[in-house]
């Protein structure tokens, strides 16, 4: 007769005495609100409650080692589930706080582009704003930055771009249009403009922006193609990184 061995759910993983102890090392104050929050978004996601909890643990560290909360209200990072592996990905305004933090930036921005409101020489980079659209069709999306030092750049990709960028990068959203379903960001109305937003700002200031231990770690640890099979990096030497404070100085920053 075969025996079936239950699974550890991820409270009984977490509690578990060595478990607690590599916790307890590494995390020291900030253990009671990680395991809170990683059982709390483990509970209500069934997809997520089918991961091997180690796993789970180790991708959600990842945020934990750049400052940014597992709350996906806030949006700025998430641990997402598919057939049973689980991947970090930071949210876009995850993304926009680690570089209010550098304090180099005067503007950050990204936004979507509708129809008529831009012209862009795609030799120079400039963008020529001519007036809002609200009404327009969706055309693409723009993030913009300046630095105190006054260098500027901006970065678009129409619609068509974006969409090749989230077929080339997500298994799940390949798998969405291969069985129309709709399990990945991408193929949700209300979470792919935010998906967008990513990419362009993540493109941008992994080009032009500043390069800072922060965004070095960050770009690493963030799994964009939802369930690779290289969801482990990262996770061999997971430590806490102290973030900088942010600037007394305010920040002009649009979301």
């Amino acid at each position: 007769m075969e025996t079936v061995v239950a699974k550890k759910s991820i409270a009984t993983f977490l509690n578990m005495n060595s478990t607690s102890k590599f916790l307890d090392d590494i995390l020291k104050d900030k253990k009671a609100e990680f395991v809170s929050n990683l059982i709390t978004i483990t509970e209500n996601d069934a997809n997520m409650a089918a991961c091997d909890p180690a796993a789970l643990m180790k991708c959600a560290l990842n945020a934990t080692a750049l400052n940014l909360p597992l709350n996906k209200n806030l949006g700025m990072a998430y641990v997402i589930a598919y057939s049973g592996i689980p991947s970090f990905q930071i949210g876009y305004k995850g993304i926009i706080q680690l570089a209010i933090r550098t304090g180099a930036y005067e503007f950050i921005n990204a936004s979507d582009v509708r129809e008529g409101e831009i012209k862009r020489n795609k030799f120079t980079g400039e963008v020529t704003f001519y007036d809002e659209n609200p009404d327009g069709k969706i055309v693409g999306y723009l993030a913009f930055l300046k630095l105190k030092t006054g260098f500027t750049a901006s970065l678009y990709m129409t619609e068509e771009q974006i969409e090749s960028h989230a077929l080339r990068f997500s298994k799940m959203y390949q798998s969405d249009k291969k069985f129309n379903s709709m399990k990945s960001k991408w193929s949700d109305p209300s979470a792919r403009p935010k998906m967008a937003l990513k990419t362009v700002l993540k493109g941008l200031l992994g080009t032009y922006g500043l390069m800072t231990t922060e965004f070095a770690k960050a770009f690493e640890s963030d799994n964009e193609e939802e369930q690779s099979n290289d969801n482990n990096r990262g996770f061999t030497e997971v430590q806490v990184i102290d973030q900088k404070e942010p600037s007394n100085e305010p920040e002009k920053v649009a979301i």
